[in-house]
C-alpha cells in the first residue's frame, strides 16, 4: 500500500484518463449464508399436521401441545428466513448445547459488508487503468446527496490538483478554529474561545433559557455566558467576512458545527455566513476533537491523504484489518444479554393450600361426587389464516412496497446540482471553468449541430426566477463573464420571470455600458429594442462633448447674470447717494442735468424718491420733476406753500 496526497503530481499520474468506482467484496467474518428456499412438503391430513415442522398428529390434543413447544417456534423463525426446518432430535442437541443464538434465530442476521463499513466512514474506492485501487474520502468529490458519476469524479479529482485552496471551519463548545490552506500550508488561520458552555451540566446558555421560558437565570455566570454567545457570533462573522475573498476562491469549504446553536452561527439569520446551497460546502466525514489549530492541520492531513493499493484483493485484506476486533465481542455481549423469549419458562410445582382446610370442610367434600366428561373444543378460530404465497413471493412483495426514487426524480436532482454549479461558476467569474463545462457539454451531446447545442447551454435557465447565465452575470456585476457570454451567442433579449432582460435587471453602469457597446459593435445580430438596450445612446466621447458644451453655456449665463447684478448694484448706489442730498443740492443737480441734457446726455430722477424717470413723462411742480403723482403729493405736503 502506498500513501500520497491529492495535491501531488504523482496522484495526477495515478488517476490517469479513466477512473471507475469499485466495491469491496466479502464481509467481516467471511460467512456464507444458506438462503435456499425450503423444499415443499405435503401431508395426507391437512387438519392434524404442522407444515413448519413437517409432522402429523394422531389427534387435536397432541397438535395443540405441539404448538406450545420451542421446537415449533424455532421452525417458525426458520421459515421466516426461508431456511429448512430441523428435526426434533437436532433441536434437542441445540438446546443441550445451550446455543441460544441459534434458538432465537439471530444467526440469520447478515453481517455488515466491508463496502458498507467503508461507506459509513465516508470512503470511496476507485480503480484506474492499471487496476490500482484508490481509497479516499468521498466528500472531496461529491456532495452527500449527489449521484456518483465517473466523468464528474475524474474532473473533480483533477480540480483538486489544479485548485489547491481549501477552507476548514470548526465550531463547538465555545471554541472556534478556522484556516485557509494553500496546498499543505495554511495561509490564514484564527482560533479563539468564549465561555458559553454551562460547567457541570453542559449545553449552551441559550438552550437553557429557551427551556426555562420566562423565568431565566439571572446569575453572573448566566449573564456572562449570554454576552459571550453574542460576542462569539460577532467574532465569527467578522472573521468570515474578512476572509470572504479567500473563501470564495477555495475549491472546497469543509466545516464541523455540532448542534443547532453552532449551526445557527454559520447558517442562521437573515444573511447567513455560509450558503447551504453552495456546491463547495462539505461536512467533515469523521469525528474531530476540540477546535484548535493543531486539530485543523490534522483534519486537513487526513482529508488529503490517499491510499493506493496494487489490486482489489490487497485493498480488501488491508481494509479488513482496520476494523476493530472488539466488534464481535460487543455483538456477542449484546446477544447474550438479551432475554431469550423463544425458550419456554420452566414449570414450578407449588403445594396446594390445604393446610387451612378445617375438618368440617373435609366432611363436606366426602359427599361430593366427581364425574368426568370428554368434550371436544374447536380451536379452528385460532388457526392461522391460510396463505398460498411462498416466503420468496412475500419477500418480493415487501421489496416492491419500499419507496424508491423514480428515474425522473434522480434526473431532476442531477440537473439541479448542475445548475447550482453553473450559478457558482458565474458568480465567482470562473471563465476557464465555464469553458471546460461548455466543452464537456458539446462532447457529450450527440447532435451534429454544435452551434445549436452551445446556444442551448449558454441560454439555459438556471433558477426558479427563470434567470439565464447572462442574467446571473449581470446581477453579480461580472463584466468579463458578460463579455464571454455575449461572444458565445448569449441572447440579451431573453427575459426572466419578472420580465426583466439582462440590461434592466442590473444597476451597474459598467455592465450596462458593456451591453450598449456590444449593441453598437453588432447592430444587426439582435433586436435590441426587445432587449431594452438604448440603441441611440451617446458614446463616452459624445457624452463628454455634450457635458463640455453644457458647462460653457452655464458659464455664459453666469456672466450675464453677474453683469445684471452689477448694473443693479450701481443703480442702488446712485439712488442712495441722491436720497442723501438736500433739496438745494437736488435742485442744483437737476439744473446740471438739464444742462447736460441740452448737450445730449439725459439723466432724470424723481425729486422725492430718486427713481430714474429717463424716457418717461414726469410730473412737474415748481420746476421739480416727480415719477408719480404720489411723490408729488408727498413733497407738497412736506413743503406747503405760504401765500402772502
Amino acid at each position: 500500500m502506498e500513501t500520497t496526497s491529492v495535491f501531488s503530481e504523482a496522484f495526477k499520474n495515478i488517476i490517469g484518463d479513466v477512473i471507475t468506482t469499485v466495491q469491496l467484496e466479502g464481509n467481516e467474518k467471511e460467512i456464507k449464508r444458506d438462503s435456499s428456499p425450503a423444499d415443499e412438503w405435503s401431508s395426507s391430513n391437512d387438519k392434524k399436521s404442522c407444515s413448519y415442522c413437517r409432522v402429523e398428529f394422531p389427534d387435536s390434543q397432541v397438535q395443540r401441545e405441539h404448538y406450545k413447544l420451542d421446537w415449533h417456534r424455532y421452525n417458525l423463525k426458520q421459515s421466516l428466513f426461508s431456511r429448512p426446518p430441523i428435526t426434533e432430535d437436532d433441536f434437542s442437541v441445540k438446546t443441550g448445547n445451550d446455543d441460544l443464538s441459534s434458538i432465537s434465530g439471530s444467526d440469520s442476521e447478515k453481517e455488515d459488508t466491508l463496502d458498507t463499513y467503508a461507506t459509513a466512514q465516508g470512503k470511496i474506492f476507485l480503480k484506474n487503468k492499471s487496476n490500482q485501487v484508490i481509497s479516499l474520502y468521498k466528500c472531496l468529490m461529491l456532495d452527500r446527496k449527489e449521484e456518483i458519476s465517473e466523468n464528474v469524479i475524474l474532473n473533480r479529482l483533477r480540480n483538486c490538483v489544479t485548485n489547491q485552496q481549501w477552507t476548514i471551519l470548526m465550531l463547538g463548545g465555545g471554541h472556534f478554529a478556522g484556516a485557509v490552506f494553500k496546498g499543505t500550508e495554511p495561509i490564514l488561520h484564527k482560533t479563539f474561545h468564549c465561555y458559553t458552555v454551562r460547567a457541570g451540566q453542559g449545553g449552551s446558555q441559550g438552550a437553557r433559557d429557551n427551556k426555562s421560558g420566562g423565568s431565566q437565570p439571572k446569575s453572573a455566570g448566566a449573564s456572562l455566558r449570554r454576552y459571550n454567545e453574542q460576542a462569539l457570533v460577532q467574532h465569527v462573522k467578522s472573521i468570515v467576512e474578512t476572509w470572504k475573498t479567500e473563501i470564495e476562491n477555495s475549491s472546497l469549504i469543509m466545516y464541523r458545527a455540532a448542534g443547532p446553536y453552532n449551526r445557527g452561527v454559520l447558517f442562521g439569520g437573515s444573511t447567513p455566513l455560509l450558503d447551504r446551497a453552495n456546491p463547495k460546502l462539505r461536512t467533515i466525514p469523521f469525528s474531530t476533537r476540540r477546535a484548535t489549530f493543531t486539530e485543523l492541520k490534522r483534519v486537513h492531513q487526513l482529508l488529503t491523504t490517499v491510499n493506493v493499493y496494487d489490486s482489489l484483493e490487497t485493498a480488501t485484506k488491508n481494509f479488513s484489518k482496520q476494523i476493530s476486533p472488539d466488534v464481535d465481542a460487543k455483538r456477542n455481549k449484546v446477544r447474550t444479554s438479551c432475554i431469550n423469549r423463544a425458550k419456554s419458562r420452566e414449570t414450578v410445582e407449588r403445594p396446594l393450600p390445604t393446610e387451612h382446610l378445617s375438618s368440617d370442610s373435609e366432611s363436606e367434600t366426602d359427599q361430593i361426587y366427581i364425574s368426568t366428561n370428554d368434550q371436544e373444543i374447536s380451536f379452528h378460530s385460532l388457526k392461522e389464516f391460510e396463505d398460498s404465497l411462498t416466503p420468496e413471493q412475500r419477500k418480493k412483495i415487501a421489496k416492491k412496497k419500499k419507496p424508491k426514487k423514480s428515474k425522473s426524480k434522480k434526473l431532476k436532482e442531477l440537473e439541479d446540482s448542475k445548475k447550482k454549479e453553473l450559478i457558482s461558476v458565474i458568480s465567482n467569474g470562473q471563465i476557464e471553468k465555464l469553458k471546460i463545462l461548455l466543452d464537456n457539454y458539446l462532447q457529450i451531446s450527440e447532435e451534429p449541430e454544435v452551434e445549436k447545442n452551445s446556444q442551448d447551454f449558454i441560454n439555459k435557465v438556471v433558477d426558479e426566477s427563470q434567470n439565464t447565465l447572462l442574467h446571473v452575470a449581470a446581477q453579480k456585476e461580472q463584466i468579463d463573464m458578460v463579455k464571454f457570454l455575449l461572444d458565445n451567442d448569449a441572447n440579451p433579449c431573453l427575459k426572466n420571470k419578472s420580465q426583466l432582460t439582462a440590461y434592466t435587471c442590473t444597476q451597474s453602469k459598467e455592465v450596462r455600458e458593456c451591453l450598449r457597446q456590444f449593441s453598437r459593435d453588432n447592430p444587426d445580430k439582435y433586436n435590441y429594442n426587445k432587449a431594452q438596450i438604448p440603441v441611440n445612446a451617446l458614446t463616452n466621447e459624445e457624452m463628454a462633448d455634450k457635458k463640455k458644451a453644457m458647462r460653457k453655456v452655464k458659464r455664459e449665463k453666469e456672466k450675464e447674470k453677474k453683469k445684471e447684478n452689477e448694473i443693479k448694484r450701481k443703480e442702488e448706489e446712485q439712488k442712495e447717494r441722491f436720497l442723501k442730498l438736500s433739496d438745494r443740492e437736488k435742485r442744483a443737480l437737476a439744473a446740471e442735468r438739464r444742462i447736460l441734457n441740452q448737450q445730449g446726455v439725459v439723466t432724470k430722477r424723481c425729486f422725492l424718491c430718486g427713481a430714474d424717470i429717463a424716457g418717461k413723462v414726469p410730473f412737474e411742480y415748481l420746476q421739480n420733476l416727480f415719477c408719480s403723482i404720489d411723490c408729488l403729493k408727498a413733497h407738497r405736503l412736506q413743503h406747503p406753500i405760504v401765500l402772502s
